[in-house]
């Protein structure tokens, strides 16, 4: 069933065929997005001249003429634009679902999707994401690049350690919004029967890429360089994205289960290209604004939390909760644990899904507190080393996880 209307069929029948596609999700993004259509259009000419380029824009109801900026920017010649609003649940995955069917209409040999609001985009970027897919044939590429320590905290404690011990591959930007794929990739997500879910909304990313790595399609990490963009402070805006990302990963966890049992230890996926070690702009970030969530969420969760979590742990959550400021403490063994009992809550608990995933963001908030406190003094390029060291903790107590996992399946059959 398409999710297209008649004129974007129509415009896809005119062109025919196309060999090379760039979409763009956007909603109320006239303020950057011609930037970002310039150095795409730019990029799939200069890096791919014997390839047909398609550019799209995916828009999710603009009321601020950002799809109008995309009609009136210029591009070479040879680029055609096809600009649509989407159809189905706001968000970023309706936006991609629109661009994958897109692609599987034009039969496109690569796609490449990038976020409207990036302000280090460049030509590059194209051949960087593309490259690998036309030249190694590799069929998933995501981003690898230097962001600032505390922007993208919820793939830093969650998305990449977790992704990384459950499936076995080291991919640093799971859920970094900027991929490249294949054309018969993006016949696969198009194919898939979940737009009806978080995956039509911030679930997109993850998606993407745990259905790669675990339907067994070649997957790569292109360097970028600097990511820059909008950045928030984790502990103001919180909510939709954690929890779209978070009860997507756990979902998928019952999707791949025999998968990730049978999985031990992991291997980095290649990284192509030259990593970045330049300083990123700074993101600020209020530790006090973090903690009072955390207690705010004792307060009000902690009898929840108590069901969820195992004994152990909740104990030393109340000690973490009793901790000032300066004594403050939330161990990545904590925090993995934590997780875990989440996760398995989720899947065998007797609390609804959006309840559990709803009761982890105060933790969240907690563990990132923690993680900013223990990285105050040190550069990104530095601050890698404690990500790592969480990443290893999940890796080790993956037993964990496997041994509490299958007590509450039984406890259910």
């Amino acid at each position: 069933m398409t999710v297209l209307e008649r004129a974007v069929i129509d415009d896809i029948e005119k062109i025919g065929k196309a060999d090379i596609l760039v979409g763009i999700p956007s909603f109320r993004n006239a303020d950057t997005i011609a930037y970002v259509v310039q150095q795409a259009a730019t990029g799939m000419v200069k890096y791919f001249p014997g390839m047909k380029p398609v550019l799209v824009n995916s828009d999710g109801g603009s009321t601020d003429r950002t799809r109008d900026v995309v009609l009136s920017t210029a591009v070479p010649p040879q680029v055609s634009k096809i600009v649509t609003p989407y159809r189905g649940i706001a968000g970023k995955g309706s936006a991609f679902n629109t661009i994958f069917e897109i692609a599987t209409r034009l039969r496109v040999k690569v796609c490449i999707v990038v976020d409207s609001d990036l302000r280090s985009i460049t030509p590059e970027w194209m051949r960087n994401l593309g490259g690998p897919i036309v030249d190694e044939k590799f069929d998933f590429v995501t981003p690898h690049y230097l962001r600032y320590k505390y922007d993208g905290t919820i793939t830093n404690s969650l998305a990449y350690p977790l992704t990384r011990a459950l499936y076995g591959k080291r991919i640093r930007q799971p859920i970094g919004g900027d991929f490249g794929f294949s054309g018969k990739l993006a016949s696969v997500y198009y194919g898939q029967d979940v737009w009806e879910s978080h995956i039509a909304r911030f679930g997109i990313d993850i998606w993407m890429t745990t259905l790669a790595i675990n339907e067994g399609f070649r997957v790569c990490q292109a360097c970028m360089g600097l990511k820059l963009h909008n950045n928030k402070d984790p502990g103001s805006d919180l909510g939709a994205m954690f929890h779209q990302v978070t009860a997507t990963m756990f979902d998928m966890m019952r999707t791949y289960e025999r998968n990730w049992m049978d999985t031990n230890g992991s291997v980095t996926a290649p990284v192509l290209g030259e990593e970045c070690k330049d300083e990123p702009d700074e993101t600020e970030v209020s530790v006090e604004n973090l903690l009072d969530h955390f207690h705010k969420g004792f307060d009000e969760l902690s009898e929840l939390w108590s069901i969820i979590l195992r004994r152990e742990n909740f104990e030393q959550i109340e000690k973490a909760y009793s901790e000032a400021e300066e004594e403050f403490e939330f161990s990545s063994g904590l925090w993995v644990r934590t997780v875990f009992d989440f996760a398995v809550a989720f899947n065998f608990g007797p609390l609804r899904c959006d309840e559990v995933v709803d009761a982890l963001v105060p933790l969240y908030c907690a563990r990132t507190a923690h993680f900013v406190k223990k990285t105050e003094d040190l550069t990104s390029f530095e601050s890698e080393i404690e990500v790592e060291r969480t990443a290893e903790t999940y890796e080790a107590l993956k037993e964990y996880l496997r041994f509490y996992w299958k007590k509450a399946k039984e406890a259910c059959e």
